[in-house]
């Protein structure tokens, strides 16, 4: 029997991508070309998805359709690895588990959307805490929150610790000899970014916070330069930031470069993702490395649980480490 990745084989792309298109999912950004070769190599080999599958080789997970809820846009997913990571965790843990009804919502980022959930058996919410209501309870028993968690009593979630993570970049730089530290981050509309909340309560317990060396904006790495161009034209500049993604920290340490700021000789700087390119960069960013992937593919398997009989809620926290390299001196 053909499978997703004999059709991925064959078109030379991505299980991932080959899940989508099978699925109609019209967000994905893919060549009309790629689109219907990979249509045309799934009807060539018979390719049946789980659930049109009969007899003894069907599973339990022939009939299971997820629904994923994102309140970003496609072009801010992209800007945003650490969301587009946990949207890809849960595409491939989907794979894996041999289940290929997957749909994308994208919601308003303003208001409460109107959903209607009678076609799918889970759910499974990105970023934003959701009314759930009782209406809504009705249609669907199967939910995940990831990066949010807004009832532990009712709704499982897959959390990282803020502020742990938070804690960790603000004395890594304290124990270099820094007390002047900044802080750059984006907007959230539903209110404070986690990290610029913790970064604010931590600052202010150490006795070490100033109001005037917090910059927020968009996110992506255009603006992480015009934060940090911000930050410099101010003057003052603090001798270290913390900064809330590695692309922000990636515009933001090529405006110090471009003023003739060393870094980190003159400003330090602490991401936060730990993608690919950190690694490489010059200097090469400490940041904090987070499994957002890993997010994704619990919350998968989290539905999975409960769709077996499991009632009791949990609230999984995933770890997160400092990876120290050369742009904070030490």
């Amino acid at each position: 029997m053909a499978t997703i990745r004999d059709i991925a084989n064959l078109a030379n792309v991505s299980s991932v991508t080959v899940s989508r298109v099978l699925n109609r999912d019209n967000t994905l950004s893919v060549s009309k070309e790629t689109r219907e070769r990979i249509l045309a190599i799934a009807e060539e080999l018979n390719y049946k998805t789980p659930r049109n599958r009969k007899g003894k080789e069907n599973s339990d997970l022939s009939n299971i359709k997820i629904g994923t809820v994102m309140f970003l846009t496609e072009h801010q997913e992209e800007m945003d690895h650490y969301f587009l990571a946990i949207r890809q965790g849960i595409e491939k843990e989907c794979v894996a588990q041999g289940i290929n009804s997957t749909n994308i919502l994208r919601m308003s980022l303003f208001t409460n959307p109107e959903l209607n959930f009678d076609d799918v058996d889970g759910v499974i919410f990105i970023d934003r805490s959701f009314d759930f209501t009782v209406q809504h309870e009705s249609q669907v028993k199967n939910v995940v929150f990831i990066d949010s968690s807004p009832d532990v009593e009712s709704f499982d979630s897959v959390v990282i610790d803020f502020e742990r993570v938070t804690m960790l970049a603000i004395n890594h730089l304290i124990s270099l000899g820094h007390t002047r530290i900044g802080y750059i981050g984006g907007f959230r509309t539903y209110g404070k970014d986690q990290r610029e909340y913790y970064f604010e309560r931590i600052m202010a317990e150490k006795g070490l916070l100033d109001p005037e060396h917090i910059f927020i904006g968009g996110w992506g790495t255009p603006e992480g330069n015009r934060l940090m161009k911000k930050a410099i034209d101010k003057g003052n500049l603090p001798t270290a930031f913390f900064i809330a993604s590695d692309h922000l920290a990636i515009g933001a340490i090529h405006a110090l470069k471009e003023a003739g700021v060393r870094v980190p000789e003159d400003v330090a700087v602490v991401g936060f993702d730990d993608i690919e390119i950190s690694e490489f960069m010059s200097p090469p960013l400490t940041t904090i490395r987070i499994q957002a992937e890993m997010m994704g593919r619990t919350a998968v398997k989290l539905l999975m649980e409960q769709m077996n009989g499991r009632e009791i809620p949990l609230q999984v926290t995933l770890p997160a480490k400092l990876i120290v390299r050369s742009s904070c001196g030490s």
